[in-house]
């Protein structure tokens, strides 16, 4: 399916742009360096349909713009924010203000259920289990305590029923539930009933700021309805309640209900995804301020339980203060118009202490990321359904959609924030800064997702990021795997990395293979293309193109460009190395690109069936799940002997991290027999990888240490406290 913006693209634009990519761009050369640029001088983190997702731009071989290319959006896709404001072409967070109050609802959904923006930075839904008509208005009523209107109320009446026990009737245990849709820092809930601007006045009047327009309200009182008996729970992020009572995914539920009336009642007594803050049996406060310690909060409930009294609601108000601890954008499917090669990515931005920014990518090649299909009791599979098939189907006839594995990638681990930074002291086209995008290319659709994590007082924001692309390719198509696929410790194993390039006329080719090990290898053993070694460690004639040995990856030069179809297609690349895995499924991606290209644009390997040799057809490795963080330390020579004869001065450390995923404080010291600090070698924070540590025999004070011996101590910063471990340096002269 193609984009809108595509199908009504100008045709002079067309030919023109054509016309350029002749003339400027011959063979090799065609499609060179792009940029897509988000925030700050470039597109705007939030756009209209109609607007679409801006341009990328085109570059030439002196680095001039020679053209800009639409991006177009998907039709049934918008981006998504949950407490997140753009201000000055940056993105960050919203601030609470105490005085907001934080269930205004301006419109209603197709089945009823309310979408309340907040403050046009994000959505809550209202949902209560019965309706009932309120001067002639048709919505539920549950609604009417949203409104911002005080003259309109959700309320029962209390009808006592035949044959029941005294007090049970209409409007016993009825709740009124608000999800704000993720966590928001609350401190105050505020409720009350229709109130008279003559009658109650007073009591209008000693409401707390806030203050609602006192001529807002009506004239006829119905103060003596207030709540006496009421509950007021909570929910944060962690309750397994699904959002739609249509739509439910696996691993979650919809509330828990006392009885079977309709679709549940929404009653969630006796729920324990709830945790009851305040239960007031003998109430005398028309209205009703309850204020209490911050917490994030996402679901509240309201719970009437006035068993033998009419009672009514008129308005629901929640406030807060403070940033949200987590606050997500998610980016509109941005459509390139052709399949791209995806290169670097990198980004501005601030994170203050205590606060992080995770981005993450994927891609696609297809418009919509999802599969669709109607809900039967059949047992064979049914015909998938388009969108527009699927949201004309009554919504209890909808089965949850299913992820296009096919047509799309999953969700990218976390780019190393500090790593994709741009720094500035480097030209910006030179591209010397940033990080390998890590979704699979060629691909046309591409999504990102930025997932912001604040203090109540702190947050950190995005200026601007940048993606580096290109509109040709290195091979049209590129599968690789990885043997064997499961260790059983964290030594260094042998492994074979295996790549089978496809080529069609146009492709640009590569004669560099980089592979990203995460620790550093021991040894690049063999290299061979076609079956046949181009490098071998124990042979002295073949080691014109030796590999490159970095601390976390290898950089494979080979003996000649790959990029003729007729050639060069299928004929594998194969490289034997050694190396340890530290994190249960460690996955080495890998990416080709040509030493010639002045920009350095890298291909991204999929993982596919590349030989028959092998049978895993993944790039990924699993190690043992149980074990310390903390793998014990190899120290070598031990003893050591710093006296500057060139021999055995330095002693190595080896340390090695695994299972971190997000950053970490790591510290190194030595110290003497007696306890002292003798010297600090290392105080960063770290993920799973090795860490070399030399020391050189010198203290703090840069002075030669007395011969002897001395403890190493290695701490690691965990979320459940520290781990740590030591052992026995010797020293002589």
């Amino acid at each position: 399916m193609l984009n809108k913006i595509n199908e009504s693209r100008d045709m002079a634009h067309f030919f023109a742009t054509i016309l350029l990519l002749c003339i400027f761009l011959p063979g090799a050369a065609a499609g060179g360096r792009a940029e897509y640029v988000l925030g700050g001088d470039g597109n705007p983190w939030a756009v209209t349909l109609e607007e679409q997702a801006g341009f990328y731009q085109l570059y030439g071989a002196d680095n001039q713009v020679i053209d800009r290319l639409p991006v177009g959006t998907s039709p049934q896709w918008t981006s998504k924010d949950t407490l997140v404001v753009f201000n000055d072409k940056s993105l960050a967070p919203v601030k609470i203000d105490p005085l907001w109050n934080l269930t205004e609802i301006v419109s209603w959904d197709q089945n009823g259920q309310s979408q309340v923006p907040f403050y046009d930075v994000g959505n809550i839904r209202v949902t209560q289990g019965e309706s009932s008509g309120f001067m002639g208005m048709t919505l539920p009523s549950c609604l009417r305590a949203y409104d911002g209107d005080p003259q309109s109320a959700m309320f029962r009446i209390f009808t006592q029923q035949v044959g029941s026990p005294p007090g049970v009737g209409r409007g016993y245990r009825n709740n009124i539930i608000t999800n704000f849709g993720s966590e928001i820092p609350i401190n105050r809930i505020r409720f009350f009933p229709r109130l008279s601007k003559t009658e109650d006045a007073h009591i209008i009047e000693a409401m707390a700021e806030p203050k609602p327009d006192i001529t807002s309200f009506g004239e006829e009182s119905f103060a003596a309805n207030y709540l006496e008996w009421y509950e007021i729970a909570v929910a944060d992020n962690s309750a397994p309640i699904a959002d739609d009572v249509f739509a439910v995914p696996k691993g979650q539920r919809w509330h828990k209900v006392l009885s079977s009336a309709g679709l549940g009642g929404y009653r969630v007594a006796n729920d324990n995804a709830y945790t009851i803050m305040r239960s007031v049996r003998e109430n005398l406060d028309v209205v009703v301020d309850y204020r209490f310690p911050r917490q994030h909060v996402r679901w509240v409930a309201i719970r009437a339980l006035d068993p033998i009294r009419d009672w009514e609601i008129a308005e629901v108000q929640i406030f807060g203060e403070g940033y949200p601890r987590r606050a997500v954008y998610i980016t509109d499917i941005l459509d390139f118009g052709q399949n791209i090669s995806w290169g670097k990515i990198r980004w501005s931005g601030q994170t203050p202490p205590g606060t992080s920014i995770q981005i993450r990518s994927r891609s696609g090649n297809d418009i919509n990321p999802h599969d669709y299909w109607e809900k039967n009791n059949i047992t064979e599979e049914p015909d998938p359904l388009s969108f527009d098939e699927h949201f004309k189907l009554p919504v209890v006839k909808r089965e949850f959609p299913f992820y296009d594995t096919k047509s799309w990638s999953y969700w990218s681990p976390p780019y190393d924030f500090v790593a994709g930074l741009r720094d500035s002291s480097i030209e910006a086209s030179a591209w010397e800064d940033g990080i390998p995008l890590q979704s699979p290319s060629p691909s046309r659709y591409l999504q990102l997702q930025i997932a912001f994590r604040s203090t109540y007082t702190k947050a950190p924001g995005l200026d601007q990021l940048w993606i580096q692309m290109a509109q040709t390719f290195s091979a049209s198509n590129l599968v690789g795997e990885i043997w064997p696929i499961q260790v059983d410790d964290f030594d260094p194993h042998p492994f074979t990395y295996v790549v089978k390039p496809d080529f069609t006329a146009g492709d640009t080719g590569f004669d560099r293979l980089e592979i990203l090990t995460h620790t550093r290898p021991t040894a690049v053993k063999e290299v061979r293309y076609d079956g046949e070694p181009i490098y071998k460690y124990s042979d002295p004639e073949l080691q014109e193109f030796k590999p490159e040995i970095l601390q976390d990856r290898i950089i494979v030069s080979l003996d000649r460009k790959l990029q003729n179809p007729a050639t060069d297609r299928f004929k594998l690349i194969e490289v034997d190395f050694e190396t340890a895995v530290l994190r249960f499924g460690t996955e080495f991606m890998a990416w080709v690109y040509s030493s010639a290209d002045p920009d350095s644009i890298k291909q991204q390997i999929k993982p596919g069936n590349a030989t028959f040799k092998h049978s895993g057809d993944v790039l990924s490795v699993s190690t043992r799940l149980s074990g310390d963080l903390l793998v014990e330390p190899i120290t070598s020579p031990n003893p050591f002997t710093p006296n500057g004869d060139g021999i055995n001065d330095e002693l190595n450390l080896s340390v090695k991290v695994r299972e971190v995923v997000a950053r970490r404080t790591i510290q190194v010291e030595i110290y003497d027999l007696n306890g002292r600090l003798c010297r600090s070698l290392v105080d960063k924070v770290v993920k799973s990888g090795e860490i070399p540590v030399q020391w050189d025999g010198k203290n703090d004070q840069d002075q030669m240490v007395a011969p002897g011996l001395y403890l190493y101590h290695i701490q690691l910063e965990t979320d459940s406290g520290s781990e740590t471990k030591a052992g026995v340096i010797a020293v002589a002269y």
